[in-house]
């Protein structure tokens, strides 16, 4: 008995383990994107595998190869077609192929008008935008359309307020006396300047005049 539950639970291992690896098994699909016509191939539709970042594009035959996992699921878009949710069927093969047929996406778009010239309605209705009205000033009570308003005169200069200094204030006299005082005491400097120096050079001449009698004399006592 406790043989048999062994090899019963061992079985069940055994067959639980090979699920697992065979879901976790990778499929490659290779397929084409067809029209509704099932003939017409679809160029540049968007292959996704849901769930991850793994996308390709058909060629120009519609034709795409893309590998995935068994339980997973691929998600196929195209312009102007509904997008299509394809599962690939658990088989014991390595590779499916598969035919995508897409099916149109029907969207009503309205009537849409294209005219080389604007309609005369148009034209009047902006003729009538790009009149200015004149305003009516009568119409507003107590207002003369003759009547100019006054504008108002320009404010009066500030007040000029004479320097204290000038020429003729007590100030300014006192500062040109100042200045006479001033210049007087550097003439009567310059004057004793040169008084000082004609003493000098009278008194280079008296020695000078000196030396050349004493020469003179002591010449004359010589002979």
């Amino acid at each position: 008995m406790l043989r048999t539950l062994s090899l019963f639970i061992l079985l069940l291992m055994l067959l639980f383990s090979s699920y697992t690896s065979f879901a976790q098994r990778t499929v490659r699909i290779r397929g084409t994107v067809l029209q509704p016509d099932k003939e017409t191939p679809i160029e540049g539709a968007g292959i996704l595998q849901l769930g991850s970042k793994t996308a390709v594009a058909s060629d120009a035959g519609g034709n795409f190869i893309i590998d995935i996992g068994l339980n997973d699921t691929l998600l196929i878009r195209a312009v102007g077609y509904k997008p299509m949710l394809y599962l690939p069927q658990i088989l014991l093969v390595s590779e499916v192929r598969a035919n995508i047929i897409m099916q149109e996406d029907s969207v009503m778009l309205g009537e849409v008008k294209v005219t080389t010239r604007p309609s005369e309605e148009m034209i009047q209705r902006a003729v009538r935008n790009m009149k200015q009205e004149k305003p009516n000033y009568t119409a507003r009570p107590g207002h003369n359309p003759d009547i100019k308003p006054i504008t108002p005169a320009p404010p009066p200069p500030p007040n000029v307020v004479l320097n204290p200094l000038s020429a003729f204030s007590k100030e300014g006299r006192q500062i040109r006396e100042l200045h006479k005082i001033k210049k007087k005491l550097e003439e009567e400097k310059q004057k004793k300047e040169e008084n000082a120096r004609l003493l000098e050079q009278e008194e280079a001449r008296k020695k000078a005049k000196e030396l050349y009698n004493s020469f003179f004399k002591d010449s004359t006592t010589s002979q």
